[in-house]
């Protein structure tokens, strides 16, 4: 393993994976000082970094984030960044280098990838403390502790964090997903956007807000498509007639039915059906 001591800069690595699939590369902290933006060249590997005081700016290809104590974020391998801290306020943080062949699946687990690679939260003692401790045991050279803690900070991350994350859910996101759950149980019924208004106590005005902020389309279109894709499975799956497929559906009338499935499938449920049965005789033949 190597060491390196600059300021308040502590980084050790080690340059001997046990394994393709997980490799406890590098560790470290830093207290920050004051620092102009750097861009760092790319490197082959993950970095988490968790920020355990103070504020700073990270950006990942081209978009600017503000992190503060208690937020978690993440280098891809291969991405173009910067970061650095804020002058009158600036972060320290402690980080871990990953590479292998499974680092994306458990990291993914965890809530981080490519494309959400910023976990905001309050300042965790113990999170702090397990990115602490992975430094401890990787400093005594007991690697296969310092790799049991950072399946500890994974189990962590993956389950108390997200519990939480979901308890505070906003207003608007609890209801949303209510309104959502209401017509994945009820699409086959006869329902109304006032229907689902009202099972979820709001307004029906604010039934159709909540659909332009998350979705940008409207209920009756959710509804419509929500119908039509389940359609299209029992198309897929299922001998039952158009007529019967339109009601077990939610729809009432089997001529509108085919109507809108033309419209936004591009061919009939008929035709659907027919490909769909030549595509799988073909497929086994």
């Amino acid at each position: 393993m190597g060491k390196i001591f600059k300021n308040d800069v502590s980084v050790l690595f080690n340059n001997n994976p046990i394994s393709e699939d997980f490799h406890l590369y590098e560790c470290g902290y830093e207290e920050c000082k004051p620092t102009k933006p750097y861009e760092f060249v790319p490197i082959d590997y993950w970095v988490i970094h968790y920020c355990i005081a103070g504020e700073g700016i990270f950006q990942i290809e081209d978009k600017q984030n503000h992190i503060k104590a208690g937020d978690i974020f993440m280098i891809p391998p291969y991405t173009k960044n910067k970061y650095y801290p804020l002058p009158e306020n600036p972060w320290s943080y402690h980080w871990i280098g990953l590479r292998g062949k499974q680092i994306h699946k458990l990291l993914s687990m965890c809530g981080l990838s490519p494309e959400t690679y910023i976990i905001h939260n309050e300042l965790d003692t113990h999170l702090k403390n397990l990115f602490e401790k992975i430094y401890q045991e990787f400093q005594r050279e007991r690697y296969f502790k310092s790799i049991s803690t950072t399946f500890l900070l994974f189990d962590y991350l993956g389950n108390h964090l997200r519990l939480k994350q979901k308890a505070e859910l906003s207003t608007t996101e609890v209801y949303f997903n209510a309104i959502l759950n209401y017509i994945h149980k009820n699409y086959a019924d006869n329902i109304s956007i006032s229907d689902i208004a009202t099972a979820n106590n709001i307004d029906r005005t604010y039934v159709f807000k909540l659909f332009q902020k998350y979705l940008k389309i409207s209920p009756s279109q959710y509804l419509q498509q929500y119908r039509l894709s389940k359609a299209c499975t029992l198309l897929r799956k299922t001998s039952l007639s158009i007529t019967d497929i339109s009601y077990t559906v939610g729809f009432q009338h089997a001529p509108y039915f085919t109507k809108l499935f033309t419209q936004y499938i591009g061919e009939t449920p008929s035709e659907y059906h027919k490909e769909y049965m030549r595509f799988g005789e073909d497929s086994f033949s």
